[in-house]
């Protein structure tokens, strides 16, 4: 084919390579992008408003999840159009502090892609991200009001307990949805998903072992002075 060319137009075999290769490149690039948009199904972490029971307390502050995605044709009411797939799940916030920062840890499932939402389908926060280890993504939600606290007070004593004085605790406000939708149910619905909400980061490998070589020069310096 080159030969022909350079037979009928006198044109250099290198010259006609230079104009070809990039061509061919371009051609490449649009047909693997191509194929990577109409394969991949990335869903969405969206923080929402809702109601539910999953308490995150002080004792802990960093509950786990697991749920299989379902549809609205399965009853899920919750999923962004009805032909999504998606998990709902619901907290509550009992720590008596403002949640200004939450991340949510998805355990990877292989063949998707956990994201941010769009900012306009996000509550309480402004600005979210996403990051994966290989193992685990993370999607880090900050900004904004963040999730305040649920009021605890008092009720009645309930009939059951009607000869108890004390009454009984009960928390009101403080939730917020963590939803996770595909926008196609292909290949999501079904699958199960797992992870943690998290509310109290886990100590840095770094610190943990500048904090024990402190506390082990602090022994050190005792040890001497006694």
């Amino acid at each position: 084919m080159l030969s022909y060319f350079v037979r009928k137009f006198g044109v250099c075999t290198g010259v006609l390579l230079k104009l070809v290769h990039p061509a061919l490149l371009l051609f490449a690039v649009a047909l693997f992008s191509a194929s990577a948009r109409a394969d991949g199904i990335d869903p969405k972490v969206i923080i929402q408003k809702g109601t539910g029971s999953i308490p995150i307390t002080v004792t802990n502050p960093n509950p786990m999840f697991a749920a299989t995605a379902t549809t609205a044709e399965e009853g899920n009411t919750h999923c962004l159009t009805e032909s999504d797939a998606c998990v709902f799940e619901v907290f509550q916030n009992q720590t008596g502090r403002t949640l200004h920062n939450l991340t949510i840890a998805i355990n990877d499932l292989t063949g998707f892609t956990f994201q941010c939402g769009d900012s306009s389908q996000i509550s309480f926060f402004t600005s979210c991200s996403s990051s994966n280890n290989g193992h685990v993504t993370d999607v880090s939600f900050s900004g904004g009001t963040g999730i305040l606290p649920a009021v605890q007070r008092c009720v009645s004593p309930s009939v059951v307990s009607a000869l108890s004085t004390s009454c009984q605790t009960q928390f009101t406000g403080g939730e917020f949805g963590l939803l996770i939708d595909a926008t196609a149910s292909e290949g999501f619905d079904d699958k199960f998903v797992s992870g943690q909400t998290l509310t109290t980061p886990e100590p840095d490998a770094g610190i943990m072992i500048l904090s024990a070589a402190f506390a082990f020069g602090l022994l050190k310096l005792l040890r001497r002075g006694a």
